[in-house]
């Protein structure tokens, strides 16, 4: 038995369970890079080797050596299940994570300037097709709450018209789910798919015209791009990196529009909660928790009424404006 023969095995299990993350694979094989294999075939993965080889490239942040580690003790886990010696990264030895729930929360003035400027997008002579593409793919952001990888991998299959639903397939925490869509999205995206025939019905509903053919989508960085041109565009300050915003804030902007409008309605938060979790495609309640802090400081006229329905479940966070 070797290492890289233990690897194989591991990654053969998490398929079959379902798991694909690519990153973990990458992470333990770096781990195994300077790994001795033992000439009896008894596999020994040493404290003194664990430790050496955790958090060793420079400048890392806590939550990439959080991450590494968490993918390392899975294989380990595995290696001891087999019979084998290993030593697991206790948590005293893991690098403190300081996490503050940032989201720039967009007003509906902003979001009417962001998609007045979507609607008057430059042409694009090396892409035309970008100039119909991004009305609508921002309004799918906007109106949905859609993840960005989920808008870039959808594909024309995922879109229901009848039911006025979108497929969203095996997405983050390898959930699938459906996502409702209303006339704001369906008229222009019907009128985009009658100016730009998809070559099929498993073509990618939104790639760039020289690669349409070859069904490729844009990647994360195009779409980031964009977004920072539309705040441009509306004149909507970019405060950098670190405070936004960002295009993951239309989505934490749809959640907090969402759960004031239910306040406002009167609806019981209680019983909305869990469908906006469900929804948003989260893996539990606490992440959908966070916007309840978030409404609360973009509305403060409805902190009262959160307070009185969720008391302490508020979580306490830094949300710069």
């Amino acid at each position: 038995m070797t290492a890289k023969m233990l690897l194989e095995q591991y990654m053969a299990e998490r398929h079959a369970l379902g798991f694909v993350s690519k990153t973990d694979e990458g992470c333990i094989r770096r781990f195994l890079r300077d790994y001795k294999e033992p000439e009896d075939g008894k596999i020994v993965f040493s404290k003194e080797y664990v430790l050496e080889h955790i958090g060793t490239g420079l400048n890392q942040k806590a939550s990439t050596v959080l991450r590494d580690v968490s993918a390392i003790n899975g294989f380990l886990n595995f290696v001891i299940r087999k019979g084998f010696t290993a030593y697991k990264i206790p948590p005293k030895f893991m690098p403190k994570e300081v996490r503050n729930f940032r989201a720039y929360i967009f007003t509906d003035t902003e979001i009417e300037k962001m998609l007045d400027s979507a609607d008057h997008f430059p042409v694009c002579m090396q892409n035309p097709v970008k100039k119909y593409q991004i009305p609508v793919m921002f309004r799918m952001l906007f109106n949905c709450g859609l993840r960005t990888s989920e808008l870039l991998n959808l594909r024309v299959c995922d879109v229901d018209f009848t039911e006025k639903v979108l497929a969203i397939r095996d997405t983050k925490f390898h959930k699938s789910r459906l996502v409702p869509f209303t006339d704001a999205v369906a008229i222009p995206l019907a009128n985009y798919l009658e100016l730009f025939p998809p070559a099929s019905n498993e073509a990618i509903l939104f790639a760039s015209c020289c690669s349409r053919s070859k069904g490729e989508r844009y990647g994360a960085s195009w779409i980031h791009t964009q977004f920072r041109t539309l705040l441009r565009m509306s004149e909507i300050p970019y405060g950098g990196p670190d405070r936004g915003p960002r295009p993951h804030d239309m989505r934490h902007t749809f959640a907090v529009h969402c759960l004031n409008s239910w306040v406002l309605a009167g609806e019981d938060l209680t019983a909305g909660l869990p469908v906006l979790s469900t929804y948003l495609g989260h893996n539990d309640l606490s992440g959908t928790q966070r916007y309840l802090q978030l409404t609360a400081q973009m509305y403060p006229d409805i902190t009262q009424k959160l307070e009185k329905q969720f008391g302490e479940l508020i979580p306490t966070m830094e949300v710069p404006r």
